[in-house]
């Protein structure tokens, strides 16, 4: 019978570890993503119903608001931009993790582990 010196410390430690930097991290950034999604969508209906207050809506109203859509897409932007960020503040094991889990290579320094990591997510 072979011995295991793992102590329960080390494995609770690992399993922690393990759940804390892949799938916390992931649910992070889908919560986010919905998030700006359904802030878009939200803003869209609320607009839809303006325009469409007197029963029609004209070329010259749709030309008014495109203004406040080119805002819209401004933040959008800055939410993914901010999507992106998250893979910054992770440490090294966690990028490390993430890619073991995508099937990518783990060499590199961080800031080639985080490229890789935003090329993969980028191609899906």
């Amino acid at each position: 019978m072979t011995e295991n010196n793992t102590t329960i410390e080390e494995c609770i430690t690992d399993c922690i570890e393990a759940a804390s930097s892949s799938i916390f991290d992931d649910i992070e950034v889908v919560l986010l993503a919905v998030a700006a999604l359904l802030g878009i969508a939200a803003w869209a209906y609320k607009k839809y119903k303006i325009l469409n207050a007197d029963g029609k809506i004209t070329l010259d109203e749709v030309i008014d608001s495109m203004s406040e859509v080119k805002e819209k897409v401004a933040e959008a932007k800055e939410e993914i931009e901010k999507i992106e960020d998250t893979l910054d503040s992770h440490n090294v094991a966690e990028l490390k993790a993430m890619l073991k889990e995508a099937g990518l290579s783990v060499s590199g320094k961080k800031a080639d582990l985080v490229a890789r990591l935003k090329a993969h997510k980028e191609g899906q």
